[in-house]
């Protein structure tokens, strides 16, 4: 048994990676960001100005726009790392990030960000 600890174990860590993407994106509040997707952002922030991350940047959740318009929502990690790029960035509506995480879905487990 001892010997099949390792392979297990090896197992284990790969199906861990097996989903570990990057993916860059503007960063929303989570609650306007399919709207966002939808409508587009600008539009959104326009008509809504309680989604401006300018006004406030502290927010509960926090969500990832792509290019291709697919959106992610970010898990308590990652909206712990976002507040603080955020709090960093002059332009908080625009804030265009990487992130670094397992992908479960349209969930990311972030383990790492930064400002692009």
């Amino acid at each position: 048994m001892r010997g099949l600890f390792p392979i297990y174990l090896l197992a284990l860590l790969t199906g861990v990676t097996a989903n570990a993407a990057e993916i860059q994106g503007v960063i929303t509040d989570w609650r306007c960001t399919e709207n966002m997707v939808r409508n587009g952002r600008e539009k959104v922030l326009q008509q809504d100005h309680s989604c401006s991350l300018a006004r406030n940047p502290d927010r509960a959740e926090y969500g990832l726009i792509t290019d291709e318009k697919k959106f992610y929502h970010l898990d308590a990690e990652g909206n712990k790392k976002v507040n603080r790029l955020l709090h960093n960035s002059p332009d908080k509506d625009n804030l265009r990030v990487i992130l670094t995480g397992d992908v479960q879905g349209n969930l990311i487990k972030v383990t790492y960000a930064s400002i692009l």
